[in-house]
């Protein structure tokens, strides 16, 4: 696939194939300010060293789980110094919706696709907020924008819209990127696990238990996992599973 961001019609052709000026110059102004941030917050490293220090820190904070206060609290460091920084808001709606602040990081999520309107992601975080908040028009039409514009060759966001398109009632859009996940990549637990809940809720649980099945054997899941999963453990005395599963 090209690095190109796939369009929803794309990914249904996909899942059919399964496969500053000389001296004197004037101070500049507030617009000629703002877009010398966003040119300095697109390039990798573009941030002031010590902001992009707080920035690093705060992910880790989110990453590890040691303090979502943390990590918000870092991230509102670095927005106070660039408001125009499209992943600092991304990392901030994340906390937020960890932390269960739905509404404000819809707020962030929206922002950040003002200022990145291709950003897959961002959408995707719109619709994972809004949801959050019952706004479901709102979670469908950022579902949709995330659909035409995820980065081809992520495949852990495609597993996440998958979620999220099931969690919406849309079973085919949920199937799709299910199956485009796990065709990104073959050793991804997450997108073994999330096509296999799409065919359960299809009411289609052989297919369920085949997918489950190729990831067992591709070292991928493990049968301890599965039986741990409030969705997935009905499956384990599956005839297609059982073997998998000893």
């Amino acid at each position: 696939m090209s690095s190109r961001n796939v369009t929803w019609a794309g990914l249904l052709m996909l899942v059919i194939l399964w496969g500053a000026g000389p001296a004197g110059a004037q101070v500049p102004s507030s617009e000629q300010t703002d877009r010398q941030q966003e040119r300095l917050t697109r390039v990798q490293g573009g941030r002031p060293p010590a902001i992009d220090r707080q920035f690093h820190r705060a992910r880790a904070a989110w990453r590890t789980g040691s303090s979502l206060l943390e990590a918000k609290a870092r991230l509102d460091r670095v927005l106070r110094a660039l408001p125009k920084d499209t992943e600092a808001r991304k990392l901030r709606a994340k906390v937020l919706l960890e932390m269960g602040r739905s509404a404000e990081a819809l707020s962030d999520a929206e922002r950040a696709t003002e200022l990145a309107p291709n950003d897959g992601e961002a959408h995707l975080l719109c619709a994972e907020a809004a949801r959050e908040q019952s706004r479901f028009e709102t979670a469908r039409r950022a579902l949709d924008a995330a659909a035409d514009h995820l980065p081809a060759e992520d495949a852990a966001l495609h597993a996440r819209l998958s979620w999220n398109a099931l969690l919406l009632g849309r079973l085919d859009q949920a199937e799709a990127f299910g199956r485009v996940a796990l065709q990104l990549d073959s050793t991804s637990a997450p997108a073994y696990r999330q096509l296999a809940r799409v065919f359960l809720e299809r009411e289609r649980p052989g297919e369920a238990a085949a997918v489950l099945a190729r990831g067992l054997r591709a070292k991928a899941l493990r049968p301890r996992a599965l039986r741990e999963d409030e969705h997935l453990r009905r499956l384990t005395d599956h005839p297609r599973l059982r073997e998998s599963m000893e």
